[in-house]
């Protein structure tokens, strides 16, 4: 099954891309996987559209690293709630530059637990995998799993979404000469820690390293100007990257519409 949100109606194109991205944020982070005591019919997250639908407010936190702190991506999720669900909504990106998840399970009472989430995207990967801070494949699935259960135990039907992110590359032109790159040597592994985990824990997914990979196999100077100090998109490459995924799952048109101020969405179950 495929949750899928498309968005249309919108005037300039810096704007058509910034709600494209939005949606499809939301609609890769609901996959084929189910529930284990969902509906066989009913699409992930269940939880919390349920409760926005209902007119009850929730609670969204980001959790990760700078990918997420200054993602455009991250901008774009919280305009959709806001525009979608005006007043439902409590957004909290709780994100923190150079981290990694062993910081993510120290952190996780203060910067997640503490605020009861509905919603939680998470993200740490990109720094698992820094030779730096020595952590170990197993170690980032396991730090993973600590911040997963202690989330469901606080509450079982908080819906959770996993993220791969961008590669980086050893730019000339970062300012304190480090080696996005060269620091990572293994980082498509660690991404491949969190597809797994994902797969095996039917947790939604947002995959969005592949579509970077094949970006800087097929136009390794976009790619490069798209991340010009290594590992940080520029806003216009976080969106138009992403949504060249959007485009690629939104191909069939919805038997349902819905409309709220300037947006005309469609949801679609398939």
């Amino acid at each position: 099954m495929k949750y899928l949100l498309m968005i249309d109606l919108m005037k300039s194109p810096l704007r058509k891309v910034r709600f494209q991205i939005t949606a499809l944020v939301l609609a890769l982070a609901m996959p084929l996987a189910m529930a284990a005591d969902a509906p066989a019919k009913e699409p992930l997250p269940i939880n919390v559209f349920k409760n926005l639908e209902s007119g009850k407010k929730q609670m969204v936190v980001l959790y990760g690293t700078s990918l997420t702190v200054g993602g455009e991506w991250a901008k774009a999720v919280k305009n959709y709630f806001d525009r979608q669900f005006p007043g439902q909504v409590a957004f909290v990106n709780a994100a923190q530059s150079g981290q990694e998840s062993n910081w993510g399970v120290t952190n996780l009472q203060k910067r997640v637990l503490a605020r009861n989430p509905d919603l939680v995207f998470i993200e740490f990967s990109v720094n698992d995998a820094a030779t730096k801070h020595d952590i170990s494949l197993e170690k980032s699935e396991a730090n993973l799993d600590t911040m997963v259960k202690a989330m469901r135990q606080q509450n079982p039907r908080v819906d959770i979404i996993v993220l791969t992110m961008n590669p980086g590359w050893d730019s000339p032109d970062q300012p304190s000469h480090k080696k996005y790159a060269s620091d990572r040597p293994h980082l498509a592994d660690y991404y491949d820690v969190y597809r797994k985990y994902a797969r095996e824990h039917s947790l939604p997914l947002v995959d969005i390293y592949p579509l970077w990979a094949k970006l800087q196999q097929t136009d390794e100077a976009k790619f490069h100007k798209w991340l010009p100090e290594g590992l940080h998109p520029i806003p216009e490459a976080s969106l138009a990257v992403t949504c060249r995924r959007l485009n690629k799952r939104s191909k069939k048109r919805a038997p349902r519409t819905r409309s709220r101020s300037k947006i005309s969405a469609q949801w679609v179950m398939e």
